[in-house]
């Protein structure tokens, strides 16, 4: 055998091949491509009338360490040779350390081979008896093997059986053939990627399905549990806050010193337990704005109040700066705003252990705002574009408080948005930050 080439010799086959490529190469979902491989030769270029009654593509599968039946043309030959076959077609595996077959050596010498005895191709699957009855009752007299190859690597063998001997295989058709397995190689490749970038797609798209499925499970548990266990904490909160102030009777230093840390845990449950509650309405759309007329000076202080025994129990001291006016009407929600501010002062508290925090409330003649101001350990500015998205929290964060949720700063502005306002947010590391927010005044009505 001459040389083994694959540049197409003449004109003509250029543009048959052209032609092929055409319709090969157009097509991504691989059985759609494997298809059209063993039937364009065939049909659109007249090569059954030349005698090529069977083309099969086989293709190797590295895994299962075989060389698999992948399709085959089309035709009534196609179909005898079928119908004998003691073996279904997609069950002939040919292990790939079978060197006596004329497939793996083709693989193994990447170069074309030629057979008028089937056995050769079939062994070991079938036995000689068995290849011959199929090679007879399809008629066939020669196949040809080509390597599919990508690159420097063999991934497949093509067979073109038909029924004259190879003598009168001109050399033309056989430079359209080898060319023609060039076009195979990348058309197998190409649809290969295409369709394993569908699958993945489409198992992307089940499992992202799922998640929703389970986020949405998720939050309606945390809807129901944060219901339940919010109003006997609450109880409990308003109970240990009684002692504090003496309801039941004086407390001594040492019964002073456990019931208030008691309160500041179950006051930090009921923070938690709003938030987790704030979160799971908003990743359900089920948040709702209760607007009405509310004080914000006395809004700002009764939180402040409410923390005093926290930012003591820290040693920090905590300083609400109120505004000219005793009182600044606005309208919104007024528990969701009380707890966007406790949750500001609660963070500026923790994080700035013996240092100072302070409340401003600023009122202009368009709009209205809250600062919380810490010296604490501040936010280094990598983690600050990141610092308002959910479950988010800076590094030096979780070191200082490892049971930090990262819900409140993601809860905050998405409920101080959902009113029309704005978060505001300085801060640098090591020096402290500033958190707060903004509402115009303008527009303000009271929801009916």
């Amino acid at each position: 055998m001459q040389q083994y080439s694959t540049t197409p010799q003449t004109q003509s086959i250029i543009e048959a091949l052209w032609r092929l490529e055409k319709i090969i190469l157009r097509e991504l979902d691989f059985d759609n491509v494997v298809d059209k491989i063993v039937n364009s030769l065939l049909v659109e270029l007249g090569y059954f009338e030349l005698g090529y009654k069977i083309i099969v593509l086989t293709l190797v599968d590295e895994e299962k360490g075989v060389l698999e039946r992948v399709s085959l043309s089309q035709t009534d030959e196609a179909a005898k040779a079928l119908a004998a076959s003691a073996v279904a077609f997609h069950d002939i595996e040919i292990p790939l350390t079978t060197p006596d077959n004329i497939l793996i050596k083709t693989i193994d010498e990447k170069e074309p081979q030629v057979t008028d005895y089937w056995p050769k191709m079939f062994y070991p699957v079938l036995n000689d008896e068995q290849a011959l009855a199929n090679q007879k009752a399809a008629g066939i007299k020669t196949s040809l093997t080509y390597p599919v190859v990508v690159g420097e690597k063999v991934i497949g063998v093509l067979i073109f059986s038909m029924t004259k001997e190879e003598n009168e295989v001109s050399e033309d058709e056989k430079s359209l053939i080898s060319g023609f397995t060039d076009i195979v190689g990348l058309a197998v490749q190409n649809a290969r990627l295409h369709t394993s970038v569908r699958e993945t797609a489409r198992e992307l798209e089940t499992a992202n399905q799922h998640l929703k499925e389970l986020d949405e499970a998720k939050d309606e548990f945390i809807s129901m549990a944060s219901h339940q266990l919010r109003t006997p904490l609450t109880t409990i909160k308003g109970y240990l806050s009684m002692l504090l102030e003496g309801d039941a009777g004086k407390l001594n230093k040492s019964q002073r010193q456990f019931v208030d840390q008691a309160f500041v845990g179950s006051q930090r449950m009921v923070y938690l337990i709003s938030d987790m509650l704030n979160v799971s309405r908003i990743s359900t759309g089920k948040l709702t704005i209760d607007k009405k007329e509310i004080d914000l000076v006395d809004l700002v202080q009764s939180e402040i109040y409410q923390l005093r025994q926290q930012a003591e129990t820290r040693e920090v001291t905590l300083t609400f700066h109120p505004p000219e006016d005793s009182h600044i009407q606005f309208t919104g929600d007024e528990g969701k705003i009380r707890q966007v501010i406790m949750n500001f002062v609660d963070n500026a508290i923790y994080y700035a252990p013996k240092g100072n925090v302070d409340v401003y409330l600023e009122k202009t003649d368009r709009d209205v705002e809250v600062r919380v101001v810490d010296d604490g350990i501040g936010v280094a500015e990598e983690a600050q574009k990141q610092l308002f998205t959910k479950f988010f929290r800076a590094e030096n964060a979780r070191q200082v408080r490892p049971d930090g949720t990262g819900l409140g700063l993601y809860m905050a502005k998405q409920v101080i948005e959902a009113q029309g306002g704005e978060i505001l947010f300085e801060s640098t590391e090591g020096a402290g930050s500033m958190f707060g927010f903004r509402f115009p005044l303008e527009n303000q009505e009271v929801d009916q």
